[in-house]
């Protein structure tokens, strides 16, 4: 989204709530203190106010300050930032004091809180920090005292941890021009049990609405309803897709459970509905970790006024659909003794009244894969590791992929006629002879002898529908790196096979 790139104060309470967690610091767990369990005295509390800013008024003004509860309690209060001001019907520090000769403090909670700068304006109506670790309280204290800027709040989260942080009723505006804005409203933000860099222990978050621009200044809006998510491995979430990785390999998923309802996106011209998704990571009784993904219904339709939209409303009509609705569900399981990874039962991916892929799988080495990516990336830091060392440990046992077409080709010939005004047979001879010609530029990749089978069945599927089948069984485990190699071994040593079955080939016309 194309939004101020600038760091401000506007952005602190949206980087602690929202991106706190979601990048988390390289360090581990640590450095919490049993201190944090035990009220303070006044006294104590008094003596540490000097830390946060606190101690008189200043940079920060409120109306009355009192302690109770081993908390003080600062209302209508008001404090200058580094390029804004920040306002809050009442502040609650709880438990301010010293830890390692370092400010600490156990809570703290602003209600009604505003924080007004140049670019926009961020509102919550509570936002609550407990038991923060020591490097994030020393931190907050730095900020409070205006000693540190916002910017390295987001730059630097070494050792940054906390218990909860809670979000309520979240406003946020930005704008630099009238065609490059930001709005963002969300209900409730609920993250609990952040462990410095490995975990999050759980998050909720509710009624997220969110509109802006692209960067092509095309509408660009986001809603979602609710999304609940558990044991959330953080370093694994900038790692391609976190559901891909949870059903390929249940060891790599970076979450045991996630569910998400009503998402609706539009961006691009498109618009997506995602009305439900689930998906979670087990261990059974035997050690083997189980992965589950059941997403029922995500729908693809064009979206109106953006630059784009012409063009996505083409692309759809190339296909003869006004929208695409596809569907996913599948387990895949690992045993971490055996380091081995396989499908369960039906895995497969629908387009609806189009084209069904399913596929079942069996693999090895999966560890012994991961330690040798990071023993190569070590070797020559920013290179590409070679292929063929990179996949050596990965052994292919049994792979199966079956796409079965539900008029998808039906679709795309009638389409290709219509477009060069000849008849549906005719545009089948084409779209064979396309990809008779895609096999011959890749034949020379391929594994001897499978461009000769892949040839025929592909005109069949083309010809008459059915259900295309890319198999490998081989004798004895293949290693990755066959496919690397070049020339790759031949078909029937790998145990490969393309076939055709089924569908009524259409009268010639």
């Amino acid at each position: 989204m194309a939004v101020s790139t600038r760091r401000a104060p506007l952005a602190f309470v949206l980087a602690l709530g929202l991106g706190l967690a979601a990048c988390g610091p390289e360090t581990g767990s640590g450095d919490r203190s049993d201190t944090r369990s035990r009220p303070v005295s006044e006294a104590q509390a008094q003596s540490a106010l000097a830390d946060f800013g606190l101690e008189e008024q200043g940079r920060a003004n409120w109306a009355e300050r009192r302690f109770e509860r081993g908390a003080y309690v600062f209302t209508d209060f008001a404090m200058t930032l580094e390029d804004g001001r920040l306002t809050a019907s009442e502040l609650t520090l709880t438990g301010p004091q010293r830890v390692n000769d370092h400010p600490f403090f156990t809570a703290l909670e602003l209600q009604n809180a505003v924080i007004e700068a140049p670019e926009g304006a961020l509102s919550a109506d509570v936002l609550s920090l407990i038991d923060p670790s020591e490097a994030l309280a020393r931190k907050v204290a730095d900020l409070l005292r205006g000693e540190d800027s916002l910017e390295s709040l987001d730059e630097d989260r070494s050792g940054f941890g906390f218990a909860r942080l809670e979000l309520a009723a979240l406003a946020m505006q930005v704008e630099d021009t009238p065609s490059n804005s930001l709005t963002l409203n969300l209900e409730t933000l609920v993250l609990e049990g952040f462990e410095e860099g490995e975990t999050l222990q759980s998050g909720q978050l509710s009624a997220l609405a969110m509109d802006g621009h692209d960067e092509q200044g095309g509408p660009m809006s986001l809603r979602l309803g609710e999304l609940d998510v558990s044991g959330v491995k953080l370093d694994g979430l900038g790692e391609g897709s976190p559901l891909g990785a949870g059903l390929m390999s249940p060891g790599q998923a970076p979450y045991e459970t996630l569910a998400l309802t009503d998402l609706l996106i539009s961006v691009g011209g498109v618009a997506i509905a995602l009305p439900e998704l689930s998906a979670r990571v087990e261990t059974l009784g035997s050690g083997v970790l189980s992965s589950h993904l059941d997403l029922p219904s995500l729908m693809l339709s064009p979206a109106p006024g953006h630059p784009q939209s012409a063009d996505i409303d083409r692309s759809f009509d190339m296909l003869g659909y006004d929208q695409l609705e596809l569907s996913a569900s599948g387990e895949s399981r690992y045993d971490p003794q055996t380091d081995r990874a396989w499908t369960e039962g039906e895995n497969i991916i629908r387009l609806v009244d189009g084209l069904s892929l399913s596929f079942e799988q069996e693999l090895s080495g999966l560890a012994a894969y991961a330690e040798q990516a990071a023993d190569l990336t070590g070797e020559k830091p920013g290179a590409a590791p070679d292929p063929a060392r990179l996949m050596a440990p990965l052994m292919i046992h049994q792979f199966r992929l079956q796409l079965t077409d539900e008029s998808l080709m039906e679709r795309i010939t009638t389409q290709i006629a219509q477009r060069s005004g000849v008849s549906e047979q005719q545009a089948r001879v084409q779209l064979g002879a396309m990809s008779r010609m895609g096999l011959a530029f890749a034949g020379a990749q391929l594994p001897a002898g499978l461009v000769d089978q892949a040839g025929p069945a592909l005109d069949r599927f083309i010809n008459s529908g059915g259900v295309l089948t890319l198999e490998m069984t081989p004798e004895t485990p293949v290693s990755a790196a066959a496919f690397a190699a070049y020339p790759a071994p031949d078909a029937q040593t790998l145990g490969l096979r393309i076939t055709h079955e089924g569908g009524d080939a259409p009268d010639p016309k």
